[in-house]
């Protein structure tokens, strides 16, 4: 089934990269194709000004003086000669030619022209017995025009086409007459189209640049190969990180059932000490893993996945036998102390850590010293009266109950009014904001104080590490202070000697 599981995932992902580059190969495509219709369009630009520039140089005419002789024919060779984009130039009028630089035959069907300037148009010839345009540019002088043959516009003279009838370049006027005129008819059908609009005061033109699967293919940087082989190997990473990361939660599993099983959950304790008198009142009592090796697990490493995977409660059994033993080692030289077991909701669905504290008090194991529970508020409890009916269990022990993080997270004070809360702990986010007063969290702390002394409960301050934060909480009579500025958690040799 893991198998089956890590197959799946692997071609999840190889689909999604291939797609994924597909799609970005395309992106790129598109966008090169963009900026070479760009280019076209200035090319275009560039040819029709240029010859503007060379026609503006001829002689004014009109056809009151107008005569076509030797000096005004070479007039017009040496313009075409001259020119980088003209290949023959004439003096026309409709369609009837006076006078001209070279003889090339032409048997016209239509002339369609557009008026680009005051003084120029642009025109397309369409020519007999032949699908081909004929681009010219026609100056108006008096009653006589100036007629310029343009070179053809292949756009393969201005950028890289490496395919053949693949692509077609147009130029459309929105405004009568309508002009369409098209270098290269392409085969197949239109797969990529990018336009550029071009506006003056007598025109609107639109040019588009579109081609079929060969044109737009030849604009792909990366091939399938090179896609195929990053997928693959993208796949293959995210699946390997995967497995080990499976590999990783089956092992710590595994470790923290055989840590259960060789008792290595141990207890670490904070001491809690009363501000007033400086003496130590009790603790909170946190869980270690203690490794064969004689290290020690931070419990930000196992304790969330041993919450979510069923595994918290025989850990919290395991440390709390560590606690005992503490208690019945050392417990007799010190003044009577209440010991905080953290609890989490599994706690409260389960009769076996209920009857092993029960055991333990019918058996007097804390001897003068005190069991009390904290259940954090960071974590939802689905069934308040069901939590509330196991917790009178504990209550019927005379332990007591304290609220975890208050403020924090889910239950707010309804955890109070429904769960027997005697102990609020207020949480280190809020000590933290003491002396800054414009924080939001600055004014949390002082509600959740009234709320305390309104519901009659007791305070703890958690996570103290300043004297101004000892004064702050004295003067809202707040004495119990857990924290760095009084002790950090301590081994059990450490705690049973501790002295402020």
């Amino acid at each position: 089934m893991k198998n089956i599981k890590f197959h799946v995932l692997f071609l999840s992902v190889l689909v999604i990269s291939i797609m994924g580059f597909k799609a970005f190969d395309h992106f790129l495509a598109r966008q090169i194709i963009a900026r070479d219709a760009e280019i076209l369009t200035e090319k275009f630009q560039k040819v029709i000004q240029d010859s503007i520039e060379q026609m503006e140089k001829l002689p004014d005419i009109s056809s009151e003086n107008f005569v076509c002789d030797d000096e005004l024919i070479d007039i017009l060779k040496v313009s075409v000669f001259d020119a980088n984009f003209i290949r023959w130039m004439g003096i026309t009028k409709q369609q009837t030619i006076y006078c001209e630089s070279n003889a090339i035959l032409r048997n016209i069907k239509d002339v369609q022209t557009h008026r680009i300037s005051e003084d120029y148009s642009l025109g397309v010839v369409q020519l007999e017995n032949t699908q081909s345009h004929e681009l010219v540019l026609v100056r108006h002088v008096n009653d006589l025009f100036y007629t310029a043959s343009i070179i053809p516009l292949e756009p393969r003279y201005f950028i890289p086409v490496e395919c053949d009838k693949c692509l077609e370049y147009k130029l459309s006027f929105s405004a009568e007459p309508f002009l369409v005129f098209g270098f290269d008819n392409y085969d197949g059908i239109n797969f990529v189209s990018e336009k550029t609009v071009l506006r003056s005061p007598y025109f609107e033109a639109t040019f588009e640049l579109s081609g079929n699967l060969d044109f737009y293919q030849q604009y792909n940087t990366i091939s399938w190969v090179l896609i195929l082989l990053l997928s693959i190997i993208l796949a293959s990473w995210i699946t390997y990180v995967y497995w080990r990361w499976s590999l990783s939660s089956v092992s710590l599993h595994k470790q923290i059932l055989q840590g259960v099983t060789r008792n290595e959950f141990i207890p670490f304790y904070q001491p809690i000490i009363d501000s007033r008198n400086q003496t130590l009142v009790g603790c909170e009592v946190l869980m270690r893993w203690s490794r064969p090796d004689g290290s020690l697990m931070p419990p930000n490493q196992f304790i969330p996945y041993a919450e979510d995977n069923g595994l918290i409660v025989a850990m919290t059994e395991c440390m709390v036998e560590h606690m005992v033993k503490d208690i019945q080692t050392y417990g007799d030289a010190m003044p009577a102390l209440f010991f905080s077991v953290n609890i989490v909701p599994d706690h409260l669905k389960n009769d076996d850590f209920f009857q092993l504290i029960k055991g333990y008090i019918d058996n007097q194991a804390f001897g003068k010293h005190r069991l009390g529970i904290e259940i954090t508020e960071r974590m939802p409890i689905d069934d308040l009266t069901q939590a509330r009916s196991f917790l009178d269990k504990f209550y019927a022990l005379g332990i007591e109950l304290k609220l975890d993080d208050a403020g924090t997270g889910y239950g707010g004070f309804s955890y109070v009014q429904q769960l027997g809360i005697s102990t609020l702990k207020i949480d280190k986010m809020f000590v933290d904001t003491i002396g800054h007063d414009d924080n939001f969290n600055a004014k949390t702390i002082e509600a959740i104080i009234s709320f305390s002394k309104k519901s009659e409960l007791d305070i703890i301050a958690e996570g103290v590490e300043t004297q101004e934060q000892v004064d702050y909480l004295a003067q809202h009579k707040v004495y119990l202070i857990q924290g760095y500025f009084y002790s950090k958690p301590l081994d059990s040799r450490a705690f049973f000697k501790y002295k402020i």
